[in-house]
């Protein structure tokens, strides 16, 4: 059953008057992460964002939890095992959210596409995961890979170009049914055990003795005053903003992070039903010589919900990471890619409902193809060590999936540093807010027998994938007023879930209900009528006038794609 405990409250007053062992800039799942592992080991532990907790690059995620096949090319074994490991935790400490995901790429010719080459590297990736089912709930086991006929890869794959294809190599992975979720359970855990954790709160400065940092100076970004925070220790996990944060401090314009963009496409509707796959492309990249280079990659094509999300597109960047944009040239671009590599199921810009943008670290553009190489390891930079800048750390993550381990590693570098005892890491182990069913068919099966309300089981599907065992802290307002129990517009989310994102989860604008607290506008504009309901029970809770709804309904629809304008 849910906690009242759980109930998160904004109060920005909870920072001040004390010191922290350890501050971290930066909600996104690194920092999420990084607060639940510190929390979790007894120390005590601030985490802020300058926006919503995992509204950046955080939501930018083609929600699968990779086991790391393909870094089996280049023979990268420890990144393939750690990959591996983290998806079994995953779906051990979030069941709710994480589901096997089954996965199925093209074989073509006899060299590193062909069959030979395939089969292997899915025997060799089945045995550095063969503890992957040990201890697992039958729903989140994953079978072996395998190599399948050319029908049977064309009865999957229906829109396929056929030429040169010879069957199909056939694996599972994992899926998150919500990253935004994810991070936020995070952010939930941590919040149970001891930290306190504010959203819109932005970094200004550190707080410093000689070169000695013991906090930071923030800006409450909804209420425009300024606030300091005292700490022993401050984790920089900023994503984009690394950087950013750091050339705040002081004089170190060393530039740690070459940003690149991802990008990822939400179509609205299913492409494929059977499986997620990997679809080789074509793409044109003009160089700066004047000649053109033609190129194939693989792009990944997965059936989320009720949509299709195909991704990722990568580029180069070097502006300001606040000045970060999805431009309609470039989601025409990935239609034409798309089409170009999957013609049996063409889409046009129009079907793309959504599409998604954020920040990975790169190390270079290949010159000749144009490809963005992005970092392969992640970093954490003490900068007692490399700036003389004393009690300040920063983390460069380079993918979600690790995000829980990388940041084991930081708080054990944190513990060391820290003239504190900490306890052993145990989120390896220990379910998140939410994530404690350990037999998620049967778990689901009993909530819609034993349901009160005789709410539609569609309805119940969503509540326990999105809040996994507090369900019933949802359902709760129901029994305060019937009316919650209504479904907002054409939609399965309920006006109950709206109140309580903004009661206890800290919800503070519209974009954060409709985006990250429930699933209303995750894969599309949810429409006027919609955005207009959940802004009026947000405004009835928290006092906007009729100026304040407009405002924020028209804040979130600026975040879709719009080709009729």
């Amino acid at each position: 059953m849910g906690s009242r405990e759980m109930e998160m409250r904004r109060n920005v007053q909870d920072l001040t008057g004390r010191e922290f062992d350890v501050l971290i800039i930066g909600a996104g799942v690194y920092g999420a992460a990084l607060a639940w592992d510190a929390a979790s080991r007894g120390l005590s532990v601030a985490v802020i964002d300058q926006a919503d907790f995992g509204a950046k690059t955080s939501a930018n995620s083609l929600k699968t939890v990779h086991g790391g096949l393909r870094y089996l090319q280049t023979l990268d074994l420890k990144r393939v095992f750690e990959s591996v490991t983290e998806r079994k935790t995953y779906l051990k400490i979030a069941s709710h959210l994480v589901h096997p995901l089954p996965v199925v790429m093209p074989t073509k010719g006899h060299a590193m596409k062909g069959p030979e080459i395939l089969w292997a590297g899915l025997l060799a990736n089945d045995i550095l995961s063969c503890t992957r089912n040990t201890g697992m709930d039958p729903q989140k086991k994953i079978p072996m890979g395998r190599i399948i006929s050319r029908a049977a890869c064309y009865y999957m794959l229906p829109g396929i170009h056929l030429d040169k294809v010879s069957g199909g190599a056939s694996w599972t992975d994992a899926q998150m049914y919500s990253t935004e979720r994810m991070t936020l359970a995070f952010i939930q855990s941590a919040v149970q055990a001891g930290a306190v954790a504010v959203n819109y709160l932005s970094f200004l400065s550190f707080l410093k003795t000689d070169n000695k940092v013991c906090g930071i100076e923030a800006c409450d970004v909804l209420n425009d005053r300024e606030v300091e925070i005292r700490a022993k220790l401050v984790i920089n996990a900023a994503g984009g903003w690394v950087d950013k944060v750091i050339q705040n401090g002081g004089p170190f314009k060393q530039q740690r992070v070459n940003l690149s963009t991802a990008m990822n496409i939400v179509v609205n509707k299913n492409i494929l039903s059977e499986s997620a796959a990997g679809i080789y492309s074509r793409f044109r990249y003009n160089r700066p010589d004047g000649k053109t280079y033609r190129g194939s990659r693989v792009l990944f094509v997965s059936p989320w919900r009720d949509y299709t999300i195909i991704g990722t597109f990568h580029k180069s960047y070097d502006g300001h990471p606040d000045a970060l944009s999805v431009r309609d040239d470039e989601i025409f671009s990935a239609v034409e890619e798309f089409n170009g590599a999957y013609p049996g199921s063409l889409i046009q810009p129009e079907d793309v409902s959504f599409a998604h943008k954020g920040f990975l670290p790169m190390s270079h553009v290949h010159s000749k193809t144009g490809e963005v190489n992005l970092s392969k390891h992640y970093r954490i930079i003490d900068h007692a060590r490399e700036d003389k800048l004393e009690n300040v750390i920063s983390v460069i993550g380079v993918k979600y999936t690790t995000a829980r381990d990388v940041a084991q590693k930081v708080i054990d570098l944190a513990a060391a540093k820290l003239s504190v005892k900490a306890g052993k890491c145990i989120t390896s182990k220990t379910p998140l807010v939410g994530g404690d069913i350990h037999r998620f068919s049967r778990y689901m099966q009993q909530v819609i027998e034993n349901d009160p309300y005789d709410l539609d089981n569609a309805v119940i599907g969503r509540l326990i994938r999105l809040y996994g065992t507090e369900y019933p802290e949802v359902l709760r307002y129901i029994d305060k007023d019937a009316k919650w129990g209504q479904c907002i517009d054409q939609s399965n989310v309920m006006a109950a879930e709206i109140v309580h994102a903004v009661e206890s989860e800290m919800a503070q604008k519209l974009s954060d209900v409709v985006l990250r607290r429930t699933d209303l506008g995750s894969g599309k504009n949810p429409g006027d009528k919609a955005l207009r309901q959940c802004a009026e029970i947000m405004a009835a809770e928290l006092g906007w006038d009729a100026q304040r709804i407009n405002s924020e309904i028209e804040e979130v629809k600026a975040v879709y794609p719009n080709f009729s304008k």
